[in-house]
């Protein structure tokens, strides 16, 4: 039986680096050889789920620590081997009837490495059974020696060591290796990169100190783990817990960045490891086995399934219950449960879906949460409940982590305190009188990647929805423009003018895109030569044709035709384009295109009959093209790729009936968006919003699943496109240009910084206040504001930093939060807000949601309802376990 887990745990536990960085797999991978790096990489992605096989692992393992062997084969000497390995066209076989000297010296270099590997792993492991004939490895040895004694390669063992191998002999090798017995080269090859896992694992065992764990069978259902610490943090403190059928439920604890995540990483990727029979970060440490493990720490919303945090959440839930309510034995850690809702949906949410794990006394759950009221009455509840929390001293008024587990429930709280030591409100309220205008409209990685901004082959990104281009010129033109938004309404109008005389005009591109790509081809061998040089080159193209057979004189009047019909293509496009009405917009760029294309010098060319050119108009016309105006060309290159996103953004905004927005003054405080939606959702529901200076602020609020974070994106992304001068998906929309949007939808923790997810909220909030703090005029967006923490921390941070925000009447701020009594709090403190909601209408006991904005503060709370239509404590509780 396979273990089971899926990709959510493999990123939350940082088995792989998704970006480069450092992951547990890099830990690990100290291999030799290419072959033995991809073997340690299908071992991570295929954990074991049985305890012998755990252990037997386990004992070679440590086996080759105790033996401080050394892998004893050249590595350089493989990738040589299994290139020559992989060939196998039957064409390449060296034949004594003949063969090139390059296959020849390819062959026996390839055929001398592949006799040292087999020689040195022949030794190598007739020295581990003379050493000891009971070791762990002691079978796999037998086994590879087995197959290197077979008959078929006594003749390579024969010949080696006996000075150089003739011609004959590498014929008979390379038949051998490659051909006859190249499934018994694989499989030896298989035991080799096995022994230099062993061996890397071994070695890094040693270096830093892990132990390797013990497994204990199913049905034991424990763990114990002393000493246990994160191994990609240096200087970690350690931790110790046990959890057995008593107590196989960890209630944990603490206050913001007190090391609740860490922990529970920590945990998770000890346990992993210890599947693998890889040795841990602790001193010691013994577990049960089990069927599988799910984690759910760095949790996002998904779109393009039209699940909000918290739905996305309780499908989460779903997954690890329908694995229970089939008898599964699983780890499973949650890190701050249901935080993606109202406080008391979380409050009631965690308590039943608590109590209800807590009927799998065969399964081990770790769960962490700020609703501490909670534990309080699973206490009462749950006598296998164990509750632990990592505390929080203070000294000298600052918080002080001691990332140590502590038996109780932990009643720290100190959100407020953070923040104020970030200086985020003093950021706020102190503005530079002088502010440094940036060029263009700023945005970061984390808006970019909230709004799904970028990348072409990203699923649903706002960039692949605007890419139907015919160019690759004009995809690097797009890129730019994405990059680059611009920050003046003057430009901004301007190219929105353009865009819209090209939709209003149905302007369709003359070429398609292999033709722009054969006249790009052709154009990249010009340089600029003379007309002697450039005739001597094609002279001596045309003598290898006659006497070799060479394509180069082809593959040149072939790519010439091609660029000469797209001149001519383009030159009677520009003529027609110039007769269009409203042509004003385009026609700086028309000038500079038609002075090109009326050069006395290219009408010879653009006007000549069809037919193959003689050998000297092929000289006169590649002279003329490629060399005497090959800057020309290159201008005219740049307008074409220009006019490819002219008529490509143009027909996306005819297609789903966008619009142009109009882009107004700063000082004018202005955003009025009527009938707005998302752009990936072409059947989304519209919604208006109006926003001015004496009303700057929208606090929203709504139920689960109503919509707030799809509708934040939707303003966000119309705000960002206006900013670029493309069509919105809107029927009307007018704005004041500001320097800048950031937007906070799905901001994830960060172990390597040492960021909880509270903190992460707060430098979040940081990197705005800093924006505000420099006197920049901002679009702001905070989705479900510090919902990291604690109830008390994230009602006074939200007023706090609401409060400070709205006292700046040169931005924009949009702000949904569950922490719906803020609202009273700001609606008396502050003039300047709007409040809104978005509504959930109960329709035979089930919520259905308009997604249509409506004004006031919402009073709906059906995460219960929720949880309950998705049957998730009748699931878990559908089976009982099967040993």
């Amino acid at each position: 039986m396979s273990f089971i887990t899926d990709k959510q745990t493999i990123d939350d536990l940082n088995i792989f680096a998704k970006s480069g960085g450092d992951s547990i797999y890099h830990i690990f991978n100290k291999t030799f050889t290419q072959g033995g790096a991809t073997l340690l990489e299908e071992m991570f992605r295929s954990p074991l789920s049985e305890h012998r096989a755990i252990n037997e692992r386990v004992a070679i393992l440590r086996y080759f620590q105790e033996s401080k062997t050394v892998f004893p084969l050249q590595g350089n000497r493989f990738e040589e081997a299994e290139r020559y390995l992989s060939n196998t066209d039957p064409r390449s076989r060296l034949s004594n009837q003949g063969f090139s000297m390059a296959d020849f010296k390819t062959a026996t270099q390839s055929v001398t490495a592949l006799m040292e590997i087999l020689q040195g792993l022949k030794s190598f492991l007739s020295g581990i059974l003379n050493d000891v004939d009971t070791n762990a490895y002691h079978k796999e040895a037998i086994a590879a020696l087995a197959l290197l004694n077979s008959k078929e390669l006594e003749p390579l063992f024969l010949d080696h060591g006996k000075g150089k191998i003739s011609s004959g002999k590498i014929v008979e090798y390379d038949n051998i290796l490659r051909f006859l017995h190249r499934a018994l080269l694989e499989n030896i090859l298989g035991y080799v990169y096995h022994l230099d896992v062993f061996i890397s694992i071994a070695g890094v065992a040693t270096e830093r100190g892990y132990i390797f764990p013990k497994a204990l069978q199913r049905d034991e259902n424990r763990l114990w783990v002393k000493g246990l610490y994160h191994p990609l943090l240096s200087n970690a403190i350690p931790n110790t817990l046990e959890m057995n059928p008593d107590g196989n439920i960890v209630f944990l604890t603490g206050a913001n960045m007190a090391g609740k995540s860490t922990f529970m990483k920590s945990l998770g990727i000890s346990m992993y490891l210890a599947h693998l029979g890889f040795p841990v970060a602790a001193a010691e440490m013994e577990f049960s086995v089990c069927d599988g493990m799910y984690t759910t720490i760095n949790l996002p919303d998904n779109l393009t399934m039209g699940a909000s945090h918290f739905y996305a959440e309780v499908l989460r839930v779903k997954k690890v219950a329908v694995e229970l309510g089939a008898g599964k034995n699983l780890f499973v850690i949650f890190d701050e449960l249901f935080r993606g809702t109202n406080v008391k949906d979380a409050y009631e949410g965690t308590i039943s879906i608590m109590e209800a794990f807590a009927g799998k006394p065969h399964s081990l759950f770790v769960i962490s949460t700020h609703i501490m009221e909670a534990g309080e009455v699973l206490q009462k509840k749950c006598s296998n409940m164990i509750f632990r929390y990592l505390p929080t001293r203070m000294e000298q008024g600052k918080p002080v982590y001691t990332y140590t587990l502590t038996e109780g429930i932990t009643d720290d709280r100190h959100g407020m305190i953070i923040i104020n030591n970030e200086r985020v409100l003093e950021l706020i309220n102190h503005k530079k009188e002088i502010k440094q205008s940036p060029e263009n409209l700023l945005a970061d990685k984390q808006t970019i990647e909230d709004l799904n901004l970028l990348g072409k082959f990203k699923q649903q990104s706002v960039y692949g929805l605007f890419n139907k281009l015919n160019t690759r010129g004009g995809e690097k033109v797009l890129e730019g423009m994405f990059a680059r938004p611009l920050n003046t309404p003057g430009e901004i109008n301007e190219r929105s003018s353009l865009f819209a005389f090209f939709q209003q005009q149905r302007v369709i591109f003359p070429v398609i895109r292999s033709q722009i790509e054969s006249m790009e081809d052709y154009l990249s061998g010009g340089a600029g030569a003379a007309l002697l040089v450039v005739a001597s080159g094609v002279l001596a193209k045309k003598f290898k044709q006659v006497l070799f057979h060479n394509a180069e004189l082809l593959q040149l009047q072939a790519g010439q035709s091609v660029t000469i019909e797209v001149l001519q293509a383009f030159r009677d496009f520009f003529r027609e384009l110039s007769a269009k009405e409203g042509i004003a917009v385009y026609q700086k760029d028309l000038d500079m295109v038609q002075e090109i294309l009326q050069d006395s010098r290219l009408q010879g060319i653009l006007n000549s009959s069809e037919g193959q050119p003689s050998l000297m108009q092929l000289i006169r016309n590649d002279y003329l093209i490629r060399h005497a105006m090959i800057n020309h060309m290159e201008a005219l290159l740049k307008l074409i790729y220009e006019l490819d996103v002219f008529v490509g953004i143009a027909a996306v905004a005819a297609d789903q009936g966008f619009v142009y927005a109009k882009a107004l003054p700063a000082d004018q405080m202005r955003l009025d968006m009527e009938g707005f939606r998302h752009p990936g959702l072409s059947k989304g529901v519209t919604n208006d919003l109006h926003l001015t200076r004496d009303c700057n602020v929208l606090f929203l609020t709504g139920a689960n699943m109503a919509g707030k974070s799809t509708l934040m994106k939707s303003m966000g992304i119309a705000v960002y496109l206006a900013h670029m001068g493309f069509p919105v998906a809107a029927k009307r929309m007018e704005f004041s240009v500001k320097d800048g949007i950031f937007s906070s939808i799905n901001v994830s923790d960060n172990l390597d910084m040492g960021y909880s997810h509270f903190y992460a909220e707060v430098l979040r909030t940081k990197t705005v206040a800093k924006a505000v703090s420099e006197s920049l005029d901002l679009y702001v967006l905070f989705d479900e504001l510090f919902k990291g923490t604690n109830v008390k921390d994230a009602y006074d941070a939200t007023l706090a930093v609401i409060k400070a925000f709205a006292a700046n009447r040169n931005s924009f701020f949009v702000v949904s939060t569950h922490i719906i009594e803020v609202g009273e709090a700001l609606g008396k403190a502050c003039d300047n807000l709007q409040f809104s909601f978005l509504p959930t209408v109960m329709k035979d006991g089930m919520p259905t949601y308009p997604y249509t904005l409506s004004d006031g503060i919402t009073s709906d709370r059906q995460g219960m309802i929720i949880i309950e239509n998705e049957k998730i404590v009748e699931i878990i509780k559908a089976k009982q376990y099967v040993s």
